[in-house]
């Protein structure tokens, strides 16, 4: 995890990854119980009622531990946990995060399965697409419970001015560009699909104060060579180890804005007037709100790979506004 970590946020990780992973062994055997003739059958509709029971277990226990957490985060802190109401673990157990049926998850991974088969793929293979998908959504409906669980029950402690991302390795690189960022309650938590980031609980008094060792450059710097190239891709991880900033690279990837031309790699991102655009000249409107460059901006991964050395990289980052 990002540092520092208490001995509370230690514990409560492992609490909440115990009904996650407890969650997700009780739908894999509840799955077990299809084959390639039983998909439409009364199976089907077994697993279904199992499955559906197995997360609302997990979302009631999950969101649960959030008010012990939260006093136990402000009784280290020397604080003293004064909610003005009490959280209803109950009323955050019964649907999806997005306000779907349960079942509904259950039957879309049914259908993957189900679909897989129609294809002809191979039962066994078919059977473990449709249970992949199913472990996503039983993982992501426990551990969202339990952070929306968290949320509300700091939301309702005087003491507590926001929350802090924490990350937990691995992870990967969008996430890591939010470690140690600070959100006020007013904000929704940015996850994707079995993202296991968390939320740590802060004061006012924190929230004032300076907090350098939990950023994503430290939380990188903390990773392996192999962590990091996992997390960014071999090229972007380079670049990052060359000096390159890290939201620059990771935003250089959003989705839409990459694009390869003459065998190269290239990114729309930050080439506005209010990105990197001015500085990198040639500038035009293009159709949008705002003039854009129409100098080519490549990817961070690219540049890595057409330096000729070192020192060549880090002007071309700098060029390119990966370094500032």
């Amino acid at each position: 995890m990002t540092t520092p970590t208490s001995a509370t946020d230690a514990q409560f990780y492992r609490a909440q990854q115990r009904i996650v992973r407890t969650a997700a062994n009780q739908a894999q055997t509840a799955w077990r119980q299809l084959d390639s003739p039983a998909a439409d059958s009364a199976a089907a509709a077994a697993v279904r009622l199992q499955v559906v029971a197995t997360i609302e277990q997990a979302q009631a226990e999950a969101a649960a531990l959030a008010p012990l957490y939260i006093a136990a985060t402000l009784a280290a802190l020397g604080a003293v946990s004064n909610p003005v109401g009490a959280l209803v673990s109950a009323m955050f157990s019964g649907l999806a995060t997005n306000g779907l049926p349960l079942a509904a998850l259950v039957d879309f991974a049914l259908r993957r399965y189900r679909l897989a088969l129609l294809a002809g793929m191979p039962p066994s293979e078919a059977h473990a697409l449709g249970l992949a998908k199913l472990l996503t959504y039983v993982t992501t409906e426990a551990a969202d419970a339990g952070r929306l669980a968290r949320h509300a029950a700091a939301i309702l402690e005087p003491e507590l001015a926001g929350y802090e991302r924490v990350v937990t390795l691995p992870a990967c690189g969008r996430c890591i560009l939010l470690a140690g960022r600070l959100y006020s309650f007013s904000t929704g938590f940015e996850r994707h699909p079995t993202c296991d980031c968390d939320m740590r609980p802060v004061t006012h008094d924190q929230w004032r104060d300076d907090r350098p060792s939990n950023t994503p450059r430290g939380l990188f710097e903390s990773m392996t060579p192999a962590q990091q190239n996992k997390a960014f891709g071999p090229g972007d991880a380079e670049a990052i180890r060359a000096g390159a900033d890290i939201s620059r690279t990771v935003n250089a990837r959003r989705r839409n804005a990459v694009y390869v031309a003459g065998g190269h790699e290239y990114t729309l991102d930050a080439t506005t007037v209010r990105g990197h655009g001015r500085q990198l000249g040639e500038l035009a409107k293009q159709g949008g709100r705002y003039s854009r460059s129409r100098v080519p901006r490549p990817t961070a991964a690219q540049l890595v790979n057409t330096a000729r050395d070192r020192d060549e990289l880090i002007r071309q980052l700098g060029r390119f506004g990966y370094v500032r």
